[in-house]
């Protein structure tokens, strides 16, 4: 779907100019990411889920967050996030394993709660 400026602007400052996902301020490049994914053929580029390619669906999203998501839900992506927080940060990284054993790094176990859903409720 192609945006409007006027509708690009809007989306950018929907959560006070901050990425829906992690809450960074959105610079010059960021995207407008599908909350609920469009998903493309990967053949004809064409959507398979074309009632989702609708502005109300679109979230503003800085690019790492926007490239992490991809095509996931939300609550899918969510528990991505969780699996590199518990798992695969500490598996694959001795870096950390290493900092960690100087108590240098500790990693919290809360929930993923992403920006927007805190928006949403007021605690911004």
């Amino acid at each position: 779907m192609k945006l409007t400026e006027i509708q690009k602007a809007d989306l950018k400052q929907k959560f006070g100019g901050c990425c829906a996902y992690c809450g960074d301020e959105l610079g010059d490049k960021w995207h407008p990411d599908h909350l609920n994914a469009v998903v493309r053929d990967l053949t004809t580029g064409k959507p398979t889920k074309p009632e989702n390619d609708v502005y109300e669906n679109l979230m503003p999203a800085c690019t790492p967050c926007n490239h992490n998501k991809r095509s996931l839900s939300l609550e899918s992506w969510r528990e991505l996030l969780v699996h590199y927080r518990d798992i695969q940060v500490i598996r694959d990284c001795p870096q950390i394993r290493h900092l960690m054993r100087f108590g240098l790094v500790e990693f919290v176990q809360k929930p993923i709660v992403f920006h927007f859903e805190k928006w949403e409720k007021g605690d911004e």
